[in-house]
């Protein structure tokens, strides 16, 4: 399964971090690459997070040339105005279409919204977020929670913790309750 985390400048880092373990695990139990991870920016190069680290691409939009299974859309600190990442967006919108799943993390909610890919659909994000998103984009249903909200293709979770479950969520569909349980067990014994 190929799957794009998408980079932007300002993203929140541990929104892609903790999805990354996840998937990564599956593979380890996996025996094998069942999740190929790609890290998508704007251009090619680094691409500064919100704390300030710098995460090289793997790929840039304007040279992916075959769909991803999975695309994850991390949220910010700061969520800007509509105009904001608009490569991102665009880039959304066309490919979200033939995407088997699409995952945001907080308020990366924005960006799908943006793309045109949440109209009437339910969308999960930060409480802090919530009201801006669902005034700016009246079509999204807008949920604070659960933490994480599937509707048809579209996943999306409240926050960076939320989102680590999003992420074994789709493990679990595609690998089964085993797998998912051993990454959340083998996870949750790394935190202590």
């Amino acid at each position: 399964m190929r799957v794009a985390m998408m980079l932007y400048a300002g993203f929140q880092l541990l929104e892609v971090s903790g999805p990354m373990d996840v998937f990564q695990e599956a593979n380890r139990l996996w025996g094998g690459a069942f999740y190929e991870q790609h890290l998508v920016g704007p251009s090619p190069g680094p691409v500064l997070c919100s704390n300030g680290t710098a995460v090289g691409t793997t790929e840039c939009l304007l040279d992916v040339l075959a769909p991803f299974d999975i695309v994850v859309v991390p949220g910010s600190p700061v969520v800007g105005s509509r105009r904001e990442h608009g490569e991102l967006v665009d880039w959304l919108g066309a490919a979200g279409r033939n995407t088997r799943k699409l995952a945001s993390v907080s308020n990366g909610a924005f960006l799908l919204a943006r793309a045109g890919l949440a109209d009437h659909r339910w969308l999960a994000t930060h409480w802090r977020d919530a009201q801006r998103l669902a005034t700016e984009y009246p079509s999204v249903h807008v949920v604070t929670k659960p933490g994480c909200v599937k509707d048809g293709k579209l996943y999306s979770a409240v926050g960076a913790s939320a989102g680590i479950h999003l992420a074994l969520a789709l493990v679990r569909e595609d690998l089964g309750d085993d797998i998912a349980g051993s990454i959340a067990r083998a996870l949750s014994a790394t935190r202590h």
